[in-house]
């Protein structure tokens, strides 16, 4: 915003005005327009001269005025961190394409329905000034048009991403691209959906319809790109898709796929190799087993050891470990289920013997029951012998009678020399990759790479529980749900970014997110017709998160950042 001073001239009288404007440019043409904001002509000249003043950033309040206004700080960093990591140019400036991104500074800010983001951005935060909305476009915001945002995101998503594939990478893109998928549950009903079903559920939510969510990440834990699967989807079947993605949207070549072992399935590694592409995965216990009872392989128990081994063998490198963190863990485990499993046995044993009308089916369905979901089976048996004893039954007239019951007697045997089989493999496991050769990939590299994969589950603990909160979904169409996905994938990567921050300076993030929310405005009446929206200095704790992240909080509400 600017004082422009105009002169209009007339055979009899010379006319001055004076103008609040702002520049902005146009859509169509791209040329430079004037906007006025407020005719100041009438106004005394010391109430013009504090709003250059203002305008230059050099006025003072009046304790006794000073009001707090809408919150800012939080909202004018997650814009700037937008701007850095190329969402804003790749999302757009057109109507819709504002309201998505202040959608997604919704789901950083506050994590909840669109109907909130729609009150929070208009009455307790100045994310849509900081945007650019135009006094027109904050009244045509309902809460029918909000969704005109996801409607957006959804339709635009694969642009999006392949736009900031480019600005983020450049000419550096990822040598490894890192797998996985998860599941969201849904509430509702979703007759007409082909994405909501009931499907194996993460979420441990029974008897919920689920979505599936296949993630790409690099090594940073930088998303790439996010899609939505029906949830009745397999992990594996969702595979194809991704390898696909890489090859012909984002045209990466000589990569390395990282995903777990129930991920990359035979059928899958020999696309990959067909793609040109490298892997890297793990096998389960059974293909571990089979690989040591296997005559012809190098692979033998006694080679896994707390420091990494490698064996090479008809063209697959292996690399082996056992976590000896892990494998006391395991055992830890296991004592305690055992011993779960004796107090189970005694309760249920007790209140069959002291219940006449317990039925002996019932004990024993209980009892093999417990062991199965345990997990105790292939050890653990136990033999139930039954003897008819004389009991004390006292009836609904509270009358003691004598009858005959057979009492159960419950012995728990545990094959020590299974158990200690099973042991043999705690802590154990096997990674697996194409890339053979030790002189460019050592088996430090390639394990640290596979670890890495936890930075995607962190990345899913981000966006469903620990901080953007995207479950449980609420929306109603297959589209929408798809643009809520995609939506958070870029909240998530923002809050990666800021995180990367905090942490540099050691800082607790949440107490840090905090500050940044208390930063409000304080609203300054200049004239009748003009207020500015001032903005206070920071602590020294954000004045140093701004300094590393090269960031300059203005002194007032500028129109757009």
């Amino acid at each position: 915003m600017y004082i422009e001073i105009s002169k209009k001239i007339t055979k009899t009288k010379v006319y001055e005005y004076i103008l609040l404007r702002k520049s902005i440019r146009d859509k169509k043409s791209g040329k430079i327009i004037k906007e006025t904001i407020a005719n100041l002509s009438n106004e005394p000249v010391e109430q013009v001269m504090l709003v250059v003043n203002a305008l230059k950033g050099k006025f003072t309040i009046n304790p006794d005025d000073m009001r707090q206004g809408k919150s800012i700080g939080f909202s004018l960093v997650i814009v700037f961190l937008m701007n850095m990591l190329g969402m804003i140019r790749a999302i757009g400036k057109s109507y819709e394409a504002k309201i998505a991104i202040m959608l997604i500074v919704a789901r950083v800010t506050i994590q909840s329905s669109r109907l909130q983001a729609l009150r929070w951005s208009k009455h307790r935060d100045h994310i849509l000034d900081i945007i650019g909305f135009s006094q027109y476009e904050k009244d045509k915001l309902t809460d029918k048009t909000i969704y005109l945002g996801l409607d957006y995101i959804q339709a635009n998503q694969e642009k999006i991403e392949d736009k900031l594939f480019k600005s983020y990478y450049g000419d550096n893109p990822p040598k490894r691209v890192f797998y996985d998928v998860t599941s969201s549950y849904v509430t509702g009903k979703y007759e007409d959906s082909d994405l909501v079903s009931y499907g194996y559920n993460r979420d441990k939510k029974q008897g919920t319809q689920q979505i599936v969510v296949g993630l790409l990440c690099d090594e940073n834990g930088h998303a790439i790109s996010i899609q939505t699967y029906p949830g009745n989807t397999n992990d594996v079947k969702t595979f194809a898709n991704q390898l696909d993605k890489l090859k012909n949207r984002f045209n990466l070549e000589n990569i390395t796929i990282v995903g777990d072992g129930g991920m990359i399935k035979c059928e899958d590694i020999q696309t990959i190799k067909e793609m040109g592409y490298d892997y890297i995965t793990s096998i389960g216990k059974a293909s571990i087993k089979k690989l040591i009872n296997d005559k012809n392989s190098q692979i033998q128990l006694t080679l896994f050891d707390e420091d990494l081994q490698e064996v090479t063998q008809n063209g697959v490198r292996y690399i082996l470990r056992q976590n000896p963190i892990r494998r006391d863990e395991i055992r830890e485990t296991r004592e305690s289920k055992i011993t779960r499993l004796q107090e189970f046995i005694e309760k249920k044993t007790i209140y069959y013997n002291t219940h006449y009308k317990a039925k002996q089916e019932t004990l024993e369905n209980y009892i093999n029951k417990k062991i199965s979901d345990l997990k105790l089976s292939k050890f653990i048996s136990v033999d139930i012998t039954y003897k008819d004893t004389d009991i004390i039954v006292t009836s609904k007239d509270k009358e003691n009678k004598t009858k005959t019951k057979a009492l159960a007697t419950v012995t728990i045997t545990i094959d020590e020399e299974a158990k200690k089989e099973i042991e043999k493999l705690d802590g154990c496991y096997v990674i697996k990759t194409s890339l053979t050769d030790n002189s460019k990939d050592t088996k430090e590299s390639i394990h640290k790479a596979y670890k890495t994969l936890i930075k995607v589950e962190n990345a899913f603990k981000t966006l469903k529980t620990e901080f953007l909160e995207i479950r449980p979904l609420y929306l109603k169409t297959d589209k929408r749900i798809q643009g809520h996905i995609a939506l958070s994938m870029l909240a998530y990567n923002i809050t990666l970014k800021l995180k990367s921050y905090i942490n540099k300076l050691d800082l607790d993030f949440k107490d840090t997110i905090e500050m940044l929310k208390v930063v409000k405005t304080t609203p300054v009446q200049l004239t009748k017709k003009v207020s500015i929206n001032y903005i206070p200095k920071v602590n020294e704790t954000l004045q140093n998160l701004f300094k590393i992240m090269n960031f300059t909080i203005p002194k007032k509400v500028n129109y757009p950042m």
